[in-house]
Parts: structure tokens; sequence; C-alpha cells
């Protein structure tokens, strides 16, 4: 059997968030754009962490780190409820470029130590 080099489940969870960001972008964009990464990045997360805690995986503690970062950008976009487009082009992008780091860095890392993994 061949062996894949992706995990199908992370790859399309990610492009949903990058689809959720660009959406976040759009000038009638409204909060409950915001609410939908929250729930959506919480469910991303939570599998990640799973797999993390499952397989023992060693960096499990610096990439929750991570996401509890990502976590509280959201939480505080949802605090401030700004509803200027200008405002919400900017977040888009910083969080674009966030995610964009984070999953062709250290969840490269989880991906290739789940593959590797005898219990994947």
């Amino acid at each position: 059997m061949k062996k894949t080099s992706a995990i199908l489940w992370q790859d399309a969870q990610h492009q949903v968030l990058f689809e959720i960001l660009d959406l976040i972008a759009q000038p009638d964009a409204g909060d409950e754009v915001l609410r939908h990464l929250h729930d959506y990045s919480e469910h991303h997360f939570a599998l990640e962490e799973h797999y993390m805690l499952a397989l023992d995986y060693p960096w499990t503690a610096d990439h929750i780190k991570a996401h509890d970062q990502f976590r509280e950008e959201i939480g505080s976009l949802l605090e401030l409820g700004e509803d200027d487009p200008a405002f919400r082009a900017a977040v888009s992008t910083f969080l674009t470029e966030w995610l964009k780091r984070h999953v062709l860095g250290i969840d490269k890392d989880l991906e290739a130590f789940i593959l590797a993994s005898e219990l994947k």
C-alpha cells in the first residue's frame, strides 16, 4: 500500500480556515463570520490536539500554545465587534499570515509525526 504524504482531514480543514479568513475581508462581513472562524478553529484545534495527546507528540505544549495565541486573537476581535471594513481586511490579512506560518511550520512537523506513527 502506498503511503500518503499528507493528512487529508488536516489539509481540508486548513483550506476551510483560509476560506473563512477570506470572508472576513469582505465589506459586508458581520460578526457571524468571526463566530464561524472561532467555532471552526476550535473544532480544528481540538482534533489536532487530540492526535497530539493520543500519540504523545513531543511538542504538544508548544503547539497548543500557538493554538491558544490564535484563540486569543479571535476572542479579542469578537469582543471588539469592529464593523469597519478596512479593519476587518487588516484582521483577515494578519490572521491569514499567522495561519500560513503555522500551517507551513509546526503543523507540517505534526503531520510528519502523525504519518510516521503506527497509530495513525
